[in-house]
């Protein structure tokens, strides 16, 4: 998120697309406000943090309705990245999208300033790179190719590739595939 930045605490990993992202979230709970730090499952706000691993693992005893498939391939400064996806149930087709994100964990920061000055805070799942919507097909599909290059200052041992698909009307993800650079481009 951006919207810190005018306060003086710029977040060195904010972007303006994680705001505009945090703001259609907001609208599918029909909102106006966003915050940070936000726990958002299925695509609506979620406060109930002490119940959160249950909730996940509900989730994941469901039926996917997508199927992933990811490959990476690491080269020495880019990544070779190939992601698809197929709806699986006739319904959601047409508002289906795909996202795909390069994370990065076991960054830190320095606090000069606000509530948290003088700590050091440590970031795991980082977002470097958010790419998408990626609109389906009629038939269901999509696919998405592509070489990012890294930056000089990302630790690629460190980073990971996700793909997510996801209802665009009201945030219902269909399925989620997480896959770290240091299994070095195993496919899911």
């Amino acid at each position: 998120m951006d919207y810190w930045d005018y306060l003086g605490w710029p977040d060195r990993f904010g972007q303006v697309a994680f705001t505009k992202r945090q703001r259609v979230i907001a609208s599918f709970n029909r909102s106006r406000t966003i915050y940070t730090p936000q726990l958002v499952l299925q695509g609506r706000d979620f406060r109930r943090h002490r119940s959160f691993k249950q909730h996940v693992t509900r989730i994941n005893q469901t039926q996917p309705r997508a199927a992933i498939s990811l490959r990476v391939t690491p080269q020495a400064d880019t990544l070779d990245v190939i992601a698809e996806a197929e709806i699986l149930p006739k319904i959601v087709r047409q508002p289906a999208v795909m996202f795909v994100a390069l994370y990065e964990n076991n960054l830190s920061s320095d606090v000069t300033a606000g509530e948290n000055a003088g700590h050091t805070l440590n970031h795991n799942y980082v977002v470097r790179r958010w790419i998408g919507p990626l609109a389906t097909n009629p038939q269901g599909n999509v696919r998405w190719e592509q070489q990012i290059t890294l930056e000089k200052d990302w630790k690629s041992r460190d980073m990971g590739v996700v793909v997510c698909v996801l209802n665009q009307q009201d945030g219902d993800v269909l399925q989620a595939v997480a896959l770290p650079l240091h299994d070095h481009g195993q496919s899911h």
